[in-house]
């Protein structure tokens, strides 16, 4: 049975999205109330709690929603795991600004904790060539990759994305002992 997607619905959703990134860009977000993020999408609060159960829940959609994106992308392009450092760098430099805010209100984490549900989906691209690994290991490495390329994306923004997408994909598959 499939479940259907009710367009009102999805658009609220994603209004409430827009309207929290626009705050963000305008003041702390420990400055920001639920109510500021419905007056600006222009929604009720009832409709805020319908989609979210906090301020953190829509920094969690919209990181969410730029993986799906992101996964879209490599699909399309049918990536093996050489290629995806590249892409991903390629990708975050898109969205370094929403990367800063997350980085100046210490919400930077969010990415992290999304990051190894998001490597499970990618298994069969990122961890192919280890499938002699337990179901623990692959869990352990999945966790040590994501801190990994969280860690290298960080340090990359707060340089400013002064290396290119492919400096940091190049030092990415070094690491990582890809090559």
């Amino acid at each position: 049975m499939s479940t259907r997607v009710n367009p009102i619905a999805e658009q609220s959703k994603k209004w409430l999205c827009n309207a929290m990134l626009e705050l963000l860009q305008e003041k702390p977000y420990n400055k920001i109330t639920i109510t500021e993020i419905c007056d600006k999408a222009g929604l009720v609060r009832k409709t805020f709690y319908r989609h979210f159960t906090s301020k953190e829940s829509v920094l969690v959609t919209v990181i969410d929603l730029m993986f799906e994106e992101f996964y879209e992308y490599i699909q399309d392009q049918e990536m093996g795991a050489n290629e995806m450092p590249l892409a991903y760098f390629t990708f975050w430099e898109k969205h370094k600004k929403f990367l800063h805010i997350l980085i100046q209100n210490q919400l930077y984490a969010l990415l992290n904790d999304q990051y190894v549900h998001y490597l499970e989906e990618m298994a069969h691209i990122v961890g192919g060539k280890r499938a002699y690994l337990s179901e623990l290991e692959k869990d352990y490495m999945r966790t040590m990759l994501a801190a990994g390329l969280w860690s290298l994306l960080k340090k990359w923004i707060l340089r400013d994305c002064s290396e290119t997408p492919e400096e940091m994909a190049r030092m990415t598959l070094v690491f990582f002992d890809v090559e």
